[in-house]
């Protein structure tokens, strides 16, 4: 019985002196959100266009981005084009753009 009580509390005391969870923040990104007019813009980062404005802005999904240094532009046919140079950690940042038309 006296065993049974030793290992018991041995394993308890490893048990909590083990640590509770690790993380292992390999593949880390943060996340943006778009809030553009006009919302059918094109949103690209570093060159690739990854959809519309509308897809990111948080009520279906966010767009996921590595941390560093990125060139974020909102486009449409018609509008100026907005560019901006960012740097993203693993935080959410909110990008709001209202193109304007060219000419204006």
């Amino acid at each position: 019985m006296k065993k049974l009580l030793a290992i018991v509390s041995l394993l308890a005391f490893v048990g909590c002196a083990a640590p509770l969870t690790s993380i292992e923040a390999k593949n880390v990104s943060g996340t943006m959100l778009f809030k553009v007019k006009p919302s059918d813009a094109d949103i690209a980062v570093d060159g690739q266009v990854i959809g519309k404005a509308r897809e990111f802005d948080g009520s279906s999904k966010v767009a996921k981005v590595g941390p560093g240094k990125h060139v974020i532009s909102v486009s449409k046919p018609g509008y100026v084009t907005w560019e901006s140079r960012v740097y993203l950690s693993d935080s959410q940042e909110m990008v709001e753009v209202d193109l304007q038309k060219e000419g204006n």
